[in-house]
C-alpha cells in the first residue's frame, strides 16, 4: 500500500504568511549582538583603492 498524496515527510513552509511568520520566529531567538550586525549598514571601505591599484600596477608604476 502506497503512501497518500497529501503525506509528506516534512512539512512545507508555503505562502507569504507562514514564510514571514518563520522568519519573525528565527529573528527572535537571535543572539542580541548578531541581530546588531545584521542591521549595520552595509560599508565598502576601500573606495576604489583595488581597482586604482591594480591600474597602476598594469600601468607599469611602482609605488
Amino acid at each position: 500500500m502506497g503512501r497518500h498524496i497529501i503525506d509528506r515527510a516534512t512539512p512545507r513552509a508555503e505562502g507569504t504568511r507562514v514564510k514571514t511568520y518563520l522568519d519573525m520566529d528565527r529573528k527572535s531567538g537571535l543572539h542580541p549582538a548578531i541581530r546588531i550586525l545584521s542591521q549595520r549598514p552595509a560599508t565598502r571601505g576601500d573606495d576604489g583603492r583595488k581597482l586604482r591599484e591594480f591600474a597602476r600596477i598594469e600601468r607599469g608604476q611602482r609605488a
